[in-house]
């Protein structure tokens, strides 16, 4: 299975992205970033660098500017893989709403429109999208708070592409609660995080773990559903909010 990322530098990015490494079923990853992973990021079966992006056998990195233009090369580089995870995204804060549209909705509506160009996946072997939303996303699109209307106008786009693609096209959404970056890897805390949002994670981080179990849930655990929808095991959804999807996680180990 060959697996095209977008948004691995970001927690629950990283977090897919080491999953997917380290998964023998999968063959290869293409990393589609606005810059290239940073030299604090350690994979799986690597140490950090100090001063030079990691690499990884499996791994491509294409570096792309302007995720609301695809070059015919980019295009015909998407068009070689089995899934997507787009787990692109960024926070509210200090944010317009147009900009914080153009890059949840627009960028990812321009994603789509390459699938359709160029007639990617069939309805014998659909090509698989894993958009990684968030817990409190809006289908209705009528939430006062912006991210809960945008994430769920960008959920419903990716919805309506798969319904217009005729089976080449197959979707599978999370909605992932409270989630702060792995604790496996202690740098990623000091380089994701403000030191504000590094305090919050620790005084909730337990709390939420072990009081409400459900309104949390791991960066690991994040990539390792995100991996299986991409590999078809979830097709029943398309929408799995964070209960459902730790209950089916458990559900593999049972």
């Amino acid at each position: 299975m060959r697996v095209l990322l977008t948004g691995a530098t970001g927690a629950a990015g990283l977090g897919v992205l080491r999953t997917l490494l380290a998964d023998d079923s999968v063959n290869h990853v293409t990393y589609l970033g606005r810059r290239v992973l940073p030299s604090w990021v350690v994979l799986p079966g690597t140490t950090s660098s100090s001063n030079a992006s990691p690499t990884h056998p499996k791994l491509t990195t294409i570096e792309h500017k302007d995720f609301l233009t695809y070059p015919s090369s980019l295009q015909d580089t998407i068009a070689e893989h089995d899934a997507c995870i787009w787990a692109l995204g960024i926070s509210t804060v200090g944010m317009t709403e147009e900009k914080y549209t153009e890059i949840t909705v627009g960028y990812f509506d321009a994603f789509l429109a390459v699938l359709k160009e160029k007639g990617v996946g069939t309805p014998e072997k659909p090509f698989r999208i894993v958009f990684v939303s968030g817990q409190g996303a809006d289908s209705k699109e009528k939430s006062s708070v912006l991210f809960a209307r945008v994430k769920g106008r960008a959920e419903n786009n990716l919805l309506k592409a798969v319904e217009e693609s005729g089976g080449r096209l197959k979707a599978t959404i999370m909605r992932p609660a409270y989630f702060f970056p792995s604790k496996e890897h202690p740098q990623d805390a000091q380089n994701q995080r403000g030191l504000s949002m590094r305090i919050a994670d620790k005084i909730l981080g337990r709390p939420f773990s072990v009081i409400y179990p459900s309104g949390a849930i791991t960066v690991e655990q994040i990539g390792q559903f995100a991996t299986e929808a991409a590999r078809g095991r979830w097709d029943d959804g398309p929408i799995y909010e964070n209960t459902e999807m730790k209950k089916l996680l458990k559900s593999l180990s049972t």
